[in-house]
């Protein structure tokens, strides 16, 4: 992007480049985690003037790379000319400490369905994952198709790939009535994968087609075990497990509850029985 076109930018929108620094350095209890950014008091006039929605949203480009990514705002107090950005987006977007990147503002539609892969197989041993996620989303403002996320319980991270949200690749998750899947955990697809792979031979030495070669797992995310070769092959694969989930706000309720409704689902004939649940804050 040259001057005269970042001149333009931002007599439209929000458009400002700065110089970034981690969050780390501020020493501020938490204020890591999440995907939400310091920024000087100067963009808070800029954006004022701009009428700007809302929760303000954020584009934010590593202006060598041009790799991108979305994030809000957490405080306007960073000294002027610099931004600080949680340290897991600064890995992502390949940036380090006084790299220049581009912040704009911009739109992005609230999630109706995100797909996560959590990285070990014991993320599915806990006993109610959705109230993990309903405490840590309020550190993160948007989700982005292609990152990877972490959240906390107790003194325990686990680390969560963004495979799919809708009905974009960024979604906000602010204020909205989301559904969640899990898909099979990384150090389980690997073995998996490698078995669904196998034929026998039948007849004159001829491989027989595969008969599937996807992932099985149970409701409560343990993997399925493997049938014997004798057995028929399955009618069709159990679904992964799916939940509603409310994202509320960024800031903490003062107080709420939990509605749980059994619910039944058809996706080309394939029936899944699961349970819903509607977070409220």
């Amino acid at each position: 992007m040259d001057f005269e076109e970042y001149l333009n930018l931002q007599s439209a929108t929000f458009a400002q480049l700065y110089r970034c620094l981690p969050i780390s350095l501020l020493k501020k209890e938490n204020a890591d985690d999440g995907n939400r950014v310091f920024m000087p008091v100067s963009a808070l006039d800029r954006l004022g003037y701009l009428h700007i929605e809302y929760p303000m949203q954020f584009q934010i480009q590593n202006a060598t790379t041009l790799q991108t990514s979305y994030c809000g705002v957490l405080e306007f107090t960073a000294d002027e000319g610099f931004i600080h950005i949680p340290t897991m987006m600064m890995e992502h977007l390949g940036l380090r400490e006084n790299d220049l990147v581009l912040l704009r503002s911009t739109s992005i539609p609230k999630a109706t369905f995100i797909k996560l892969q959590p990285h070990t197989s014991d993320f599915h041993k806990l006993s109610e994952p959705r109230y993990l996620l309903e405490y840590n989303f309020r550190n993160y403002f948007c989700l982005t198709t292609g990152e990877t996320i972490a959240v906390a319980a107790g003194d325990r991270f686990y680390y969560l790939d963004v495979v799919e949200t809708r009905p974009a690749d960024a979604v906000c998750v602010i204020e909205t009535d989301c559904e969640v899947e899990f898909d099979q955990a990384l150090d389980q697809a690997e073995p998996a994968a490698a078995a669904a792979m196998q034929v026998d031979g039948v007849g004159a030495g001829e491989p027989e087609p595969a008969r599937f070669t996807g992932f099985r797992m149970r409701m409560d995310g343990k993997p399925v075990e493997e049938e014997k070769k004798t057995m028929p092959p399955p009618a069709t694969a159990a679904a992964p497990p799916k939940r509603g989930l409310r994202f509320g706000s960024s800031a903490p309720a003062a107080g709420g509850g939990v509605k749980e409704a059994k619910s039944r689902e058809k996706d080309d004939g394939n029936r899944f029985t699961g349970k819903k649940y509607s977070l409220q804050f």
